[in-house]
């Protein structure tokens, strides 16, 4: 696909920050846009990322090499990597790759009529897609490490740990229990102010409060914890796992030791990688490189996706698959300085992920994500979203486009160059009509 068009602005983002967005559009007109979030804790190991001017100055200086040029993802961030030529991505800065990766991709996405995660799907199991154009694939429901209370440097308690979630099947059991909590603070008089990411944070709340708060609302759900022992102060101490196992329904854990603490990681995960998640994050940073590691020496058996982490699509997509294909989960989440684009719901849907984390179900770049979630499985399962799309369009059954104005009551009648599965039925509509379907009811 041709680049004939790059555009780039600043933004904010939900820390008060300004980050970059990137607009892309190719030869046909299709476009993608990408703005990039930023982490409150962040790994070592994390790839560069340039203040927002300078980001921009960046993009600028990149269209010579980029415009009026063919590209795939893999071709186009491969030749971003080259342009860097760092380990860190410091030369021309992961959020410069990264904008233009995803946005690229989103283009692209639009220009094959096919909703984004469909498209990152094909990419990340071309090998055993066999090229073809049209197929059914099965995307599987991630389940949601949905964030209830924060502590650490998300939150102005007394807890070290940083998150405290509860792994829901639904939004609705998600939002439920997220009500009741706060219910249950004002009741106690206690601020229903919330952190970085939406959850709530009471004051002078210790560890063992904040999981006894949250516990007492569970049904058969269970809770996830992400410590982020790399973001401790000197003062605090690692948490006593064992104990805190036995006292609470915890079935996942992220990041319990520094990120260069290799020997205890070693030591936590021979003990629970069999009976809990033992996940990583800051210790290896959606690197292919450090997980590949990270998987030989057995040091965890899940693993978080950030694609800012790495700068580029094409590189985590290398280490998704990686993780898949030793057995290790693998969940998609979202950062501490947020912004509205709900790409990491595609993704994780693409990738067929096992869980994701996109925070509270409060704060509007958090709720972004989970609304595009509950957008995607209506498209791809719900019954009453096929029924209202047809109820808006007549089909009729020719070789040509079957789209009929709704004002002429006329058949579009123009060649047909791809195919949209409306009630069972593949119906052939040209590129533009295939657009207005796709934005009417099935994306």
């Amino acid at each position: 696909m041709k680049i004939t068009d790059i555009k780039a602005r600043k933004l904010l983002n939900s820390k008060t920050a300004w980050t970059i967005e990137t607009t892309i559009t190719l030869e046909d007109g299709s476009f993608g846009k990408a703005s990039i979030p930023g982490g409150v804790s962040k790994g070592k190991t994390e790839v560069v990322s340039h203040p927002a001017n300078l980001a921009l100055q960046k993009i600028e200086s990149l269209k010579d090499f980029l415009l009026n040029k063919d590209f795939r993802q893999t071709s186009l961030d491969s030749y971003l990597l080259t342009l860097d030529g760092t380990n860190d991505k410091s030369n021309l800065g992961g959020n410069v790759m990264l904008s233009i990766s995803v946005s690229f991709a989103k283009a692209v996405a639009m220009a094959r009529n096919i909703p984004l995660y469909k498209h990152i799907y094909q990419m990340h199991y071309k090998d055993v897609l066999d090229n073809k154009k049209l197929f059914d694939p099965k995307f599987e429901r991630p389940e949601m490490m949905m964030l209830m209370l924060e502590g650490g440097l998300h939150g102005s308690n007394n807890a070290s740990i940083q998150e405290f979630m509860a792994i829901v099947n639904t939004i609705d059991r998600g939002i439920e229990i997220y009500k009741k909590i706060q219910e249950e603070l004002k009741r106690l008089k206690k601020s229903t102010n919330v952190g970085a990411e939406g959850a709530f944070s009471p004051d002078q709340y210790d560890n063992d409060q904040m999981l006894t708060l949250l516990a007492g609302f569970l049904k058969k759900e269970t809770i996830a914890l992400d410590i982020a022992a790399s973001s401790f102060k000197e003062t605090d101490k690692i948490p006593n796992y064992e104990e805190l196992l036995n006292s609470y329904p915890i079935t996942s854990i992220e990041d319990p030791y520094d990120e260069e603490d290799w020997p205890n990681w070693k030591i936590f995960a021979k003990k629970y990688n069999k009976k809990i998640t033992v996940v990583t994050d800051d210790i290896t940073t959606t690197n292919p490189t450090i997980l590949k590691k990270a998987i030989k020496e057995n040091i965890g058996n899940a693993t978080i996706v950030k694609p800012n982490q790495i700068g580029t699509l094409t590189e985590t997509l290398m280490a998704t698959k990686l993780a898949q294909e030793n057995g290790w989960e693998v969940i998609v989440s979202h950062r501490g300085s947020d912004t509205n684009d709900d790409f990491v719901a595609d993704l994780a849907i693409g990738i067929n992920a096992d869980y994701v984390k996109f925070g509270s179900p409060a704060r509007g770049e958090r709720v972004a994500k989970y609304n595009r979630l509950m957008e995607i499985w209506n498209e791809i399962d719900s019954k009453e979203a096929l029924k209202e799309t047809s109820d808006k369009l007549e089909i009729m059954k020719n070789d040509k486009c079957m789209y009929i104005d709704p004002v002429t009551k006329k058949a579009c009648g123009k060649k047909s160059n791809s195919i949209m599965k409306i009630q069972g039925e593949n119906v052939p509509l040209c590129s533009t009509h295939y657009n207005v379907v796709y934005r009417l009811g099935l994306r």
